[in-house]
């Protein structure tokens, strides 16, 4: 019986210890990217290459770390458009890429062409909307978007051509290397002027947005 107390209280000392660590470690993180948040202009959570959006009247910076192949970012993208849609006006909304996917930089690339007509939104839409469709884990299909992209209201030879001609090697390069130094792994990952979102739901983004417009 003593040897069970025993070994009862090591085990529920060592679950302290290890959650006192983790705790310890976010702590960590969160001081070193408030740092980085706070320093060249935004970098890594901002670069000059990333698709933007809003008027960041209140100067608050909501970065996400977006696959386009990735079901996750599809299934909580409803929440971020809501979120920021409510505070377009107060906030920046940056987009970073993380191709983790097998044909990620095929539509990366089909969204980077998009945007050059001004309709990364909407081909991000339709991506999103047919993603089933043409990234099936078991078949998929890129060459569908090319089909799906033209409800876009895109000009689709433009779009073939800027798509030929765009390289956006050195862009996937930069936010993979911004990811690392910030620890992102996985889509999608949101910081909200360098304060990681710990829980994908639409209340703790709308908290933590709002912590920061009106702190």
């Amino acid at each position: 019986m003593k040897n069970k107390k025993i070994v009862l209280v090591t085990l529920v000392l060592l679950v302290v210890g290890f959650i006192a660590a983790i705790g310890a470690y976010q702590n960590s993180v969160d001081s070193k990217n408030n740092e980085l948040a706070s320093s060249n202009k935004g970098v890594p959570f901002v670069r000059d290459h990333s698709p933007s959006f809003g008027q960041n009247k209140n100067k608050v910076i909501i970065t996400e770390f977006l696959d386009p192949e990735c079901e996750s970012c599809s299934a909580f993208h409803p929440i971020i458009k809501e979120v920021f849609s409510d505070y377009k006006v107060e906030t920046k909304l940056v987009i970073r890429y993380l191709d983790n996917h097998a044909n990620s930089k095929f539509a990366i690339r089909l969204l980077e062409a998009a945007r050059i007509q001004n309709k990364f939104n909407e081909a991000l839409n339709i991506m999103f909307k047919y993603q089933p469709k043409w990234a099936d884990h078991y078949a998929p299909k890129p060459e569908l978007l090319w089909t799906f992209l033209s409800e876009a209201g895109l000009d689709m030879v433009k779009l073939k051509s800027d798509f030929e001609t765009n390289n956006i090697d050195k862009m996937l390069n930069f936010d993979r290397m911004d990811a690392a130094t910030l620890g992102v792994r996985g889509t999608p990952t949101f910081f909200v002027n360098g304060k990681i979102l710990r829980e994908l739901s639409h209340k703790a983004l709308q908290d933590l947005v709002e912590s920061e417009i009106y702190k």
